[in-house]
């Protein structure tokens, strides 16, 4: 089922108008990093070549919102250690609600990340 939201999230997405912000950035690390887990716990049980492929895909989103986070960070005149701390407070205080932040956050992100997938 999770994979299957996934597919489906980022089948309806676009490609962001905007470049996010820092705090956006920051919130859809955490929300891909989340992803990319639950992606690889699932291919651990289950390697089928679509587990594989939507883990490569939570990945790659990934890759591309921490790089967000960086350049957004530096827009804003954030230093990297402030923007790393950031993203650890964010992890430190989602930690317990992963599914629920998934369900409330991931479609959002994906639609402000969806251009970063070939």
């Amino acid at each position: 089922m999770f994979i299957t939201a996934l597919a489906l999230s980022f089948a309806l997405s676009t490609a962001p108008q905007d470049p996010p912000t820092h705090q956006q950035a920051v919130n859809c690390t955490g929300v891909f990093l989340f992803t990319a887990v639950l992606a690889a716990q699932v291919v651990e049980n289950d390697p089928t070549d679509e587990n594989r492929e939507t883990a490569e895909l939570a990945a790659t989103l990934l890759k591309a919102a921490d790089a967000s986070r960086l350049q957004a960070a530096s827009r804003e005149g954030l230093s990297i250690d402030d923007s790393g701390n950031a993203l650890n407070a964010w992890l430190d205080s989602n930690e317990d609600g992963g599914g629920t932040i998934l369900e409330r956050e991931l479609d959002g992100c994906i639609g402000l990340y969806a251009y970063a997938i070939p």
